[in-house]
C-alpha cells in the first residue's frame, strides 16, 4: 500500500459543521433576547457564533429560516427540560410541591433564551413568519404543562394545560422586566390556585359558582349554619 493519506469522508467533517450550526443557532437567538429579530442579521449573527458571513447562508436559506430553526430549537430545549422537571415529581406529591417544584423550574430558565422566546411571539403576532414554530413551542409547553396538571391530581388537565402555559408566560414576561424578591413564592401560590381550579369536579364548581352568587348578592349576609348532629 502507498503512503498517500485518503481525503477526509464527509462524516469526518459532520462534527464541525453541527457545532458551526449551533453556534448559529444560538447566536441567532442571543442576538433576539438583547435586541429583538430585526437585530438578528447574517453578518451580527455570524460575528457573534465566530464564524465567515458565507456560513449562514450555507446552513440557511434565509435569515427567517434561520430565525424559525432557532426558535425550534432553543423552545423545544426550554421544553425538554421542563418536561423533565414532570418526570421527577415523586409519587403522591401536593399541589402545594407541584407548584414550588415548577415555580422553581420557570424562574431558572436561560435568560437569553426567554427573551428571545417573548420576542418570537411578539414577532409572530405582527407578521407570519414565525407563527408555525412559536405555535409548535406551545403545543411543546402545553404538554408538559398537562403531565404537570395531571400529577396535581386535575381532573381536566388538557383544559388546563392552555391557561398553565399562559399564565408561566406571562408571569416570567413581568419577572424579567422587574423582578421582585417574591416573585417565586407569588407563582407557586397563582399555580397552585390553577391546579386546584382544574382538580375541581363539575358538582364542585357548580357549588362555588352557587357560593360566589351568594355573596355577590348578599355579601354581609352570613353563609347559614349547618345543623347540629
Amino acid at each position: 500500500m502507498s503512503g498517500a493519506q485518503s481525503p477526509p469522508s464527509a462524516t469526518a467533517h459532520r462534527p464541525s459543521a453541527a457545532r458551526r450550526r449551533g453556534a448559529l443557532l444560538r447566536a441567532a437567538t442571543e442576538i433576539v433576547g438583547e435586541a429583538g429579530t430585526s437585530a438578528a442579521t447574517h453578518r451580527a449573527i455570524a460575528s457573534r457564533a465566530g464564524v465567515p458571513l458565507a456560513t449562514t447562508s450555507y446552513f440557511f436559506a434565509s435569515i427567517n429560516e434561520l430565525l424559525e430553526e432557532a426558535t425550534r430549537t432553543f423552545t423545544a430545549a426550554r421544553a425538554t427540560e421542563l418536561a423533565l422537571v414532570a418526570t421527577q415529581i415523586p409519587r403522591g406529591a401536593s399541589p402545594d410541591e407541584i407548584a414550588a417544584i415548577f415555580a422553581a423550574a420557570l424562574l431558572t430558565g436561560d435568560r437569553a433564551s426567554e427573551l428571545a422566546q417573548i420576542e418570537a411571539y411578539l414577532h409572530a403576532a405582527r407578521e407570519s413568519g414565525l407563527r408555525e414554530p412559536v405555535a409548535e413551542a406551545m403545543g411543546g409547553f402545553e404538554a408538559v404543562a398537562e403531565a404537570a396538571l395531571t400529577a396535581a391530581g386535575a381532573c381536566r388537565a388538557a383544559e388546563g394545560a392552555r391557561v398553565f402555559v399562559a399564565l408561566a408566560d406571562g408571569f416570567v414576561l413581568q419577572h424579567l422586566a422587574r423582578p421582585r424578591p417574591d416573585d417565586e413564592a407569588v407563582l407557586r401560590d397563582a399555580l397552585r390556585a390553577m391546579f386546584v381550579a382544574f382538580a375541581m369536579t363539575a358538582e364542585e364548581r357548580a357549588a362555588w359558582d352557587w357560593r360566589f352568587a351568594q355573596s355577590v348578592a348578599a355579601p354581609s349576609v352570613a353563609p347559614p349554619a349547618k345543623p347540629a348532629r
